[in-house]
């Protein structure tokens, strides 16, 4: 059985950790959970670690045994960066992690929607999902894609696409039932997927090498995290 790692990035003085029951409901990830200070412009790292290392490694810890609680093999680090996106950029590229979790309210993991914009490197990343998100307890896992107004072919595309991902799903398991497919047409995607993710426990997103500093890694997961309260699981 695959055991993919999950960084889970939680930034301090404020973190946000993942609820007990949304713990409760991940399969067999190992979790590498990861706080970040965020250094102010005029403060030295020296002077944060003096004032903040001791208070903010005991809260991790304590959050780190939560998961271990629950089976969930876990290793947590406390970091002080001016720059907390480029951190976490660093940490998954260098420790070469499957996937970040940007934690969110949810108290349940039944519905999940996952943000379908293509299909490279589907079947691994629809793997690595399921090996993750326990599917015993999954209520719906619904497919979403944005297309491009100005394309006469976005909306057959975006059909031709859930499509494909639907068969994975169900090649590894999922029953069909358990699966809805939406075509949003809009030249706003963040807006498009911050709406379709109003009643979902977890919004999956794939990272592509576009993505990184501009889009999954900075605005849109973070806009529909703290817009909806809904974690933003990034699969690389």
């Amino acid at each position: 059985m695959d055991h993919p790692t999950v960084l889970v990035f939680v930034e301090f003085p404020d973190p946000a950790f993942p609820m007990a029951g949304f713990l409760n409901n991940l399969a067999y990830p190992n979790v590498e959970l990861v706080g970040c200070y965020h250094l102010a412009d005029d403060e030295s790292v020296e002077e944060a670690r003096a004032a903040y290392e001791e208070e903010f490694t005991a809260e991790l810890e304590a959050h780190a045994e939560r998961f271990e609680e629950r089976g969930v093999r876990t290793e947590f680090d406390l970091i002080f960066e001016p720059d907390p996106i480029e951190a976490r950029h660093r940490i998954s590229k260098d420790d070469d992690v499957d996937a970040i979790l940007l934690p969110g309210g949810a108290n349940t993991l039944g519905k999940v929607l996952i943000a379908a914009r293509h299909t490279e490197n589907a079947e691994e990343r629809m793997s690595n999902l399921l090996n993750i998100v326990n599917r015993e307890g999954l209520i719906s896992l619904d497919l979403v894609h944005v297309a491009d107004p100005d394309d006469p072919d976005g909306e057959a595309e975006g059909e031709r696409v859930l499509n494909e991902k639907a068969s994975i799903l169900t090649e590894h398991g999922v029953p069909a039932v358990q699966i809805g497919r939406e075509v949003r047409t809009g030249g706003d995607v963040p807006f498009e997927l911050n709406q379709a993710a109003r009643d979902c426990d977890l919004l999956v997103m794939g990272e592509t090498q576009r993505d990184v500093g501009d889009e999954v890694f900075g605005p849109v997961g973070e806009y529909i995290v703290e817009d909806q309260d809904v974690p933003v699981l990034i699969l690389r």
